[in-house]
């Protein structure tokens, strides 16, 4: 009889330990990183509580110039997969996986190849191609954790839903602007022109990072006249000095615009496509 009791006793502690075992298992977060906000955006949406995310670059550093330190590569140490957008962007990442060996690289804009524009990487402000990178996301997580494909499928649809929804939206007011000409500093925004129906009629800077030329300064200034342009164009990090001359020989006005997002008040995807659209629509209206 004890012996039958001891027994018992056994088995009811292995099943409550391989449930026990199971259940922490099944709440165990996948550690993933994200190179830049728009993709970490994503990521969250995507992956919520399954997904322990972190993201490599912080909104107010300049991707194309990025360097780790040790305290980044620290953070990092664990992670299962990195999401990156690639096209020539992320030139630093080979350094951070020296350091991570077990991490798995995901290129979210691989499928996006044969629509890019002079090896510009800037593709996810085309609201069609940040959702083909999206789904990206989406099949590599459910890779990796099988078992909740269906979550995963859900919050996708409600992620991207919206963010069509409100592209579709956007894209009706800007087809309302007599003008659709802009100028930019920097050359990041010819996937957000192509999808939002506007045209680059120039852009300020050269060679990434480099500063205009006075010959580059006064193609600008001629265009501005030519096509009667009312705003130019800058990004936040960006000093509006350099396009002071500018400003006083042709009288525009500088916006802000916001490749990347994750700033006060543009917290996401959504609201940095709601941001620059709205900006754009009040500098050319």
């Amino acid at each position: 009889m004890v012996m039958k009791k001891i027994v018992i006793f056994t088995v009811l502690i292995a099943i409550l330990t391989t449930g026990c075992s199971a259940k922490s298992i099944d709440n165990q977060k996948i550690k993933v990183a994200a190179t830049i906000f728009p993709i970490y955006d994503a990521l969250k949406g995507i992956g919520k509580d399954k997904v322990d995310a972190s993201l490599i670059v912080p909104s107010t550093s300049d991707p194309h110039n990025f360097s780790l330190n040790p305290q980044d590569v620290e953070k990092l140490q664990g992670v299962k997969l990195i999401f990156e957008n690639d096209i020539g962007l992320e030139n630093w990442m080979e350094d951070l996986l020296q350091s991570l060996k077990d991490a798995r690289v995901i290129n979210t804009g691989e499928t996006i190849n044969a629509n890019v524009k002079n090896d510009n990487p800037h593709i996810w402000l085309n609201p069609d191609y940040y959702i083909m990178q999206c789904t990206a996301i989406k099949k590599s997580l459910i890779e990796v954790d099988p078992q909740n494909s269906s979550y995963y499928e859900e919050n996708f649809k409600t992620y991207t839903d919206v963010i069509k929804s409100e592209a579709f939206r956007l894209r009706s007011e800007v087809k309302g602007l007599q003008t659709k000409k802009i100028i930019s500093f920097h050359d990041a925004f010819p996937y957000l022109a192509e999808y939002f129906g506007l045209e680059i009629a120039g852009t300020l800077e050269g060679t990434q990072g480099t500063s205009p030329t006075p010959q580059k300064i006064k193609e600008i200034e001629d265009i501005i006249t030519k096509n009667h342009i009312k705003a130019v164009f800058k990004e936040p990090q960006q000093s509006t000095e350099i396009m002071n001359a500018i400003v006083e020989d042709t009288h525009v006005k500088v916006y802000v615009l916001d490749p990347i997002g994750g700033s006060n008040g543009r917290d996401s995807y959504l609201e940095t496509m709601q941001y620059n659209i709205n900006t754009i629509i009040e500098a050319l209206k």
